[in-house]
């Protein structure tokens, strides 16, 4: 009788759980693509390339400057005194550590704007992903860029449709 019992409970759950999996809709939806497509996204890049860019002219310039002063130094420094191309040699190690300095702070400073950046844009996706969802009745969203889905139909894909809603909410 338990034996029948069990039985029956467990093909009693297995119906629920086919009922309960009929009503699920499942999607993904590639955060990275829709940070990289997107016109926010792309519009950020091209900010961050021209500081980039910026920064790229100013350590160029500070570079030029380390190479004519050692450049001078080799090519003087016999006939200065010991005071004189000492006080060379120190200045040329002084600004070749502030140019070093720079190029880590600017590196830091461009890598920190890219990231607040694509936090802020990330986390807009993610709103406009859960509107999405919303109106077009999915139980669940997955995320599929960072690997964790290792199949899923092309048809179950909502990128395209989270990014026209993106760039629209973007516009309006």
């Amino acid at each position: 009788m338990k034996k029948i019992l069990a039985i029956s409970l467990v093909v009693l759950f297995a119906f629920f759980l086919r009922a309960e999996a009929a009503e699920l809709k499942i999607a993904h939806v590639d955060l990275q693509r829709a940070l990289n497509e997107s016109e926010a996204g792309t519009r950020a890049k091209e900010e961050l390339k021209k500081e980039a860019k910026k920064l790229e002219d100013e350590l160029s310039g500070k570079q030029e400057e380390l190479k004519k002063l050692k450049e001078d130094i080799d090519k003087k420094g016999d006939l200065w005194n010991k005071e004189t191309k000492e006080a060379k040699e120190k200045e040329l190690q002084q600004k070749s550590q502030s140019f070093q300095k720079d190029y880590m702070q600017y590196g830091e400073e461009l890598d920190k704007k890219k990231r607040l950046r694509e936090e802020k844009i990330i986390k807009e996706i993610k709103e406009t992903v859960r509107s999405v969802a919303k109106e077009k009745g999915y139980t669940y969203v997955l995320e599929s860029s960072m690997g964790g889905i290792l199949y899923a139909p092309q048809e179950a894909d909502i990128t395209g449709e989270v990014l026209k809603a993106y760039n629209k909410s973007q516009k309006d």
